[in-house]
């Protein structure tokens, strides 16, 4: 990775030394880690102090994606996983710039190592670690669960995924450790969750995929044969959502949210679209065509996944998805027209337990599922009628 040189006029913001969160004043031979402009979304992360040959030596050496967080590491804390973002060297400092903003209120932990700089003397100088934070906002705290998918209260035992949408945007560590489930006797089952350093969000952050342990949902596995499914029929768990997850601006949520469901047994069945119900609208009218479906099927997928064309070309229009995800409706902009038109449904369409359109998930292998960009499509026709004909 080479080092993006920074323009001098970002130096000129307010500047908070790491001191007061535990770092050190800085000099040639001590470095110090700095955070400048921490009331913008633009803080970023600063290490001052460091020597004229230890600056030209990391401004002239191109270090790997793996050399940088070892020489200069940020992280929500000491064992997580370094975080997202570039390197440079400007106006006699290292900087390290966040892919995305940091939360207010939040602490990060900053460990500068330089031993690690490129053909330093530094072998004896130990690491300068330090705890820098933007200023907690003063607003009240706002931001809720607004929903959790699937919305129906029963949800098969083999149960792959759960969506969580907030009512605004959140920060962005992973929200796996603000989120359990507890069996019906209150206590909290263990490995449920699928944790994962790559963080499932929709793109304005307000959608969060949490998944399922897939090596305890799928059978004949080693996960699954030591620990079985999280999830028992017949049983009662309730999904626990903290109030310790932060919004963007570094807020709790308003409140916590509690929701129970019942289990059912599991489904390994394909998606079959011959038992789907396509419900034709009239033509010169905007009515909506109606798809209904004998299970609930997964709610992101169904947005992506469905369509309508005629004659090859694509039909404008809005969708929607109701009926706890049985129903799936498709307004047009334009009034229908009398003709045959055609739902697509690309192969993706999945259900609650990740069964597929012609393939169930428990026959796939995970080192032979089709990974093709490119999702074959299954065309069912519809016939919409002239006005007043049956």
């Amino acid at each position: 990775m080479s080092i993006r040189l920074l323009n001098a006029a970002a130096m000129a913001t307010a500047v908070v030394v790491a001191a007061a969160c535990g770092g050190s004043n800085p000099s040639p031979s001590n470095p110090s880690i700095t955070l400048i402009n921490p009331e913008s979304p633009a803080a970023h992360v600063a290490v001052t102090g460091l020597s004229g040959d230890e600056l030209a030596a990391l401004a002239g050496d191109d270090l790997t994606a793996e050399q940088w967080p070892a020489l200069l590491r940020v992280a929500v804390d000491a064992a997580a996983p370094p975080m997202l973002g570039s390197y440079a060297v400007a106006d006699g400092v290292l900087k390290f710039i966040p892919a995305f903003p940091l939360d207010q209120g939040r602490q990060y932990h900053v460990r500068f190592d330089p031993s690690r700089v490129p053909g330093a003397g530094a072998a004896n100088r130990p690491p300068v670690v330090a705890m820098v934070s933007r200023p907690a906002s003063t607003a009240v705290p706002s931001t809720v669960v607004s929903r959790v998918y699937p919305t129906g209260d029963q949800v098969p035992e083999n149960l792959l995924r759960i969506y969580v949408e907030f009512s605004g945007p959140m920060g962005r560590p992973s929200g796996i450790a603000h989120m359990k489930l507890l069996d019906d006797s209150g206590r909290e089952i263990t490995g449920a969750f699928l944790p994962l350093d790559y963080e499932f969000w929709s793109p304005d952050h307000t959608r969060f995929t949490a998944f399922l342990d897939p090596g305890r949902v799928k059978s004949g596995i080693l996960p699954n044969k030591q620990m079985g499914r999280a999830l028992d029929p017949g049983r009662t768990v309730t999904l626990v959502i903290s109030s310790e997850w932060r919004d963007q601006y570094g807020l709790p949520l308003k409140e916590a949210f509690r929701r129970q469901l019942r289990v059912g047994p599991p489904d390994e069945q394909p998606l079959d679209t011959a038992s789907w119900r396509i419900e034709a609208p009239t033509a010169a009218r905007r009515d909506p065509l109606v798809v209904a479906f004998p299970e609930p099927l997964d709610h992101a997928l169904l947005l992506r996944s469905l369509g309508v064309t005629r004659d090859g070309a694509s039909v404008e229009g809005d969708a929607a998805v109701e009926a706890a995800e049985t129903r799936w409706t498709f307004t047009p902009r334009e009034p229908w027209r009398a003709g045959t038109y055609e739902l697509l449904a690309l192969d993706i369409l999945e259900d609650l337990a990740g069964n597929q359109i012609g393939r169930a998930f428990e026959v796939d292998n995970f080192d032979t599922v089709d990974k093709s960009p490119n999702p074959e499509t299954v065309q069912l026709p519809f016939t919409v009628r002239p006005t007043g004909t049956r």
